[in-house]
């Protein structure tokens, strides 16, 4: 028989668990706002907060059988919101047109005193990953992303052709955001803007 009541929410998470959909409505409604809303802190974008919102209960229905009913749904829903966000950064990276539309949505809030924070925060796990760049090829990065030098300038610095700093670059960045998206960290969903200006040129 379905559960009716929304007051006792390990109930309503037993009989989910067993696909009941009046118990998974139940649990929706009393949760849908504060999902969106953490979401979109995340995110910054209306539209993707509300996409990403349905993502994260679809999940929620399709791996309702590993929902523990003794821990706190919230705290499952919130896991479960960061993971699809994160899963959101990594296409990001991979569209350069999401990635434009994002830098644009946050240029308001921007804050250069948290964003210097961030990127401290995210500079171990930058640096470990130009490490692992070939030694020219991290001499081409570094010079052009973090010491701001232009493509010709390192191309005469180091006696070669534009076209190959270019190509050191792109194959740089390729590999290092690669390489980032390995952390499954809340720190890179937080950091992602500051991530963002890092391979911005």
């Amino acid at each position: 028989m379905p559960v009716r009541s929304p007051n006792n929410e390990k109930a309503l998470l037993n009989a989910l668990k067993k696909g009941d959909v009046n118990a998974f409505n139940l649990l929706y409604s009393k949760y849908e706002r504060k999902v969106y809303y953490n979401l979109k802190k995340l995110v910054h974008l209306t539209d993707v907060a509300l996409e990403l919102h349905q993502d994260v209960f679809l999940k929620v229905w399709l791996n309702r059988d590993k929902i523990n009913s003794d821990l706190s749904f919230e705290s499952f829903l919130v896991t479960i919101a960061k993971h699809t966000a994160i899963d959101f950064y990594r296409r990001v990276l991979r569209e350069k047109k999401l990635m434009d539309r994002l830098i644009m949505s946050t240029t308001e809030i921007y804050d250069p005193v948290t964003d210097f924070m961030q990127n401290k925060a995210l500079s171990s796990i930058i640096e470990e990953s130009i490490n692992k760049l070939p030694p020219k090829r991290q001499v081409v990065f570094r010079s052009i992303k973090l010491e701001n030098k232009s493509y010709e300038f390192v191309a005469n610095e180091l006696g070669v052709s534009v076209g190959t700093i270019k190509d050191h670059m792109a194959k740089a960045s390729a590999f290092l955001k690669a390489e980032i998206s390995k952390y499954d960290s809340e720190l890179l969903v937080v950091s992602f803007i500051s991530l963002i200006r890092i391979f911005q040129k």
